[in-house]
């Protein structure tokens, strides 16, 4: 009799249990349903009488679980009701809750829904899926792999600056007669490929005139020269601008970083333009006088170097300047010591005369893109004389053949850019002009109390860096006069500028106060103190 009362007892028992199931789950999932019905009413004014409507055709068999349903005759027309809901305008209008003065107004009506829900629980769940989605929005430092990418972007332009310093030496720029930006990447790939581009460059003022009898083996050193530089150009060019998509696509720089980068792409491709324009220079004889050597325009060979030194000091300046935000971001309380110890007063002067001496260097550099165009460097090959004193005669330097008006209003300007005797004047006095202020800057570094206390260590050491440079640039431009220019020292002499300008850059951004990254610190030192003072108000964790 006992088993016999067992077994009904759990023959009562096995039916109910769907059903308790069911009601507990519908308690929960009501309690979340009146939540979200209240937030939405709360937010939605206008639509409380359509909702309360709605929800009167809401019933208990609503909140039923499959397993109850499938017992039942009509789960074809509840699963129809279900489908009908989930497409009503009361889920389509849930979307206004993301409005901000919206979700402040349910906030205020219903405080206890807004409380953190019990770790575990679905909503805690939903809470903790919501805080790890990815923002969209800019990072406030680019990445340190984009500082990365710039300086080796710079060291790829660096590269091609020496090159093609060696590829105007070797007199090899105007083998290639076309510019054929896609096609042109392949060299010629037979013999026949070979006598076609012989011919075109048979057909030049620089052959006619200069080499005569080439051979087109000799023809051949010259054409791989310019068709490196040119690949090495492309290479620059695909290099910048694919990662520069890819780091702005990522969301790794800054907004103010992806404008930088735009620019600087822009002026990867004005480049080769220009290095076209300048080869063209020298492929047609109406471009320099009857007579003369046949060369490149020495304008257009000033500007083409001086759109490359452009671009090495873009990449190379933000990729420092990011690098260097990432180092006073590490420790926020020691980079705004720093900081404001470089925004004294006092520094003002040193902070100018960098930059003055940054600006220095790059018009002397310049200067010796008009020596190279002019071959100003194969005369007077003796220093610091220049014939039987430290200039040549006026007369000389200010020559009235120069000038193309009859009133010879353009006879000064004309002599400064034209008249290689006075180029190579006004380059000797510059690179003077370049070592006096270096110098004077060492000594004001070392023997001002005012340097002494205020500049940081690092700047210190900048400054010895620059003296250096300087002092082998002005030993290698010496000694390329006195030996005629060989191909050796008159290629390390405009790689020794281009150093020169790169510890002056670095020098400068030891000393420059960046006032975006000054914000940044300061604002992770304010969220760290108010993380302390939150710690401290809650008291210690109990385990």
């Amino acid at each position: 009799m006992i088993g016999a009362r067992r077994s009904e007892s759990r023959a009562l028992v096995r039916p109910q249990l769907p059903a308790i199931i069911c009601v507990a789950r519908s308690e929960h999932f009501l309690q979340t349903s009146i939540v979200a019905i209240s937030l939405t009413m709360v937010s939605l004014g206008s639509s409380v009488s359509r909702m309360r409507s709605f929800t009167t055709r809401l019933s208990k068999e609503f909140f039923t679980c499959r397993q109850c349903l499938g017992q039942s005759q009509n789960y074809v027309t509840k699963s129809a009701f279900r489908m009908n809901f989930a497409a009503s305008p009361f889920t389509q209008n849930t979307s206004k809750l993301n409005s901000i003065n919206s979700f402040a107004r349910a906030k205020k009506a219903l405080p206890n829904a807004f409380r953190r829900p019990a770790s575990g629980s679905a909503v805690s769940n939903a809470f903790e899926e919501e805080a790890s989605k990815p923002k969209s929005s800019w990072p406030k430092v680019s990445d340190k792999t984009v500082a990365y990418w710039l300086l080796g972007s710079a060291a790829s332009v660096f590269g091609i600056v020496v090159f093609g310093g060696l590829t105007r030496l070797t007199e090899s720029g105007l083998s290639i007669t076309e510019w054929r930006p896609v096609t042109g990447s392949l060299p010629p790939m037979n013999a026949e490929d070979w006598e076609s581009e012989f011919a075109k460059y048979r057909a030049s003022p620089e052959f006619q005139l200069l080499n005569p009898h080439m051979t087109l083996s000799e023809f051949k050193s010259i054409y791989y020269m310019e068709w490196i530089h040119r690949l090495w150009g492309r290479f620059v060019g695909l290099s910048f601008v694919l990662p520069a998509v890819y780091f702005v696509a990522r969301k790794k720089v800054s907004k103010s970083m992806s404008l930088r980068l735009a620019g600087i792409a822009g002026l990867i491709g004005f480049q080769g333009f220009i290095g076209w324009w300048m080869v063209k220079s020298g492929l047609k004889d109406d471009l320099f006088a009857p007579g003369s050597h046949p060369r490149v325009s020495q304008y257009r060979l000033t500007a083409h170097l001086g759109a490359a030194f452009f671009c090495y000091v873009a990449m190379l300046w933000n990729g420092l300047a990011i690098l260097r935000s990432h180092r006073l971001l590490a420790d926020p309380e020691a980079g705004i010591k720093l900081l404001d110890s470089l925004r004294d007063p006092k520094l003002k002067i040193f902070r100018r005369s960098v930059a003055g001496l940054a600006a220095l260097v790059f018009v002397t550099a310049m200067s010796g893109a008009l020596v190279a165009g002019l071959d100003a460097g194969l005369i007077y090959n003796e220093f610091p004389y220049m014939g039987n004193g430290l200039a040549p005669p006026k007369s000389e330097l200010f020559d009235a053949r120069y000038s193309r008006h009859e009133d010879r209003s353009d006879l000064w300007w004309r002599n400064i850019l034209e008249n290689p005797s006075l180029v190579q004047l006004d380059h000797r006095i510059l690179a003077t002009t370049t070592f006096t202020c270096i110098m004077a800057l060492l000594a004001y570094t070392r023997r001002s109390p005012t340097m002494k206390r205020l500049l940081p260590p690092a700047a210190k050491k900048g400054v010895h860096g620059v003296v250096a440079f300087a002092c082998c640039q002005v030993g290698l431009g010496i000694a390329t006069l006195l030996y005629l220019v060989p191909l050796p020292l008159a290629s390390a002499h405009q790689a020794g500028s281009v150093f020169l300008l790169t510890w002056v850059l670095v020098l400068g951004s030891r000393v420059w106060h960046p006032s975006r990254t000054a914000k940044l610190l300061q604002m992770a030192v304010k969220a760290r103190g108010q993380a302390v003072s939150g710690a401290a108000s809650h008291g210690p964790l109990k385990l």
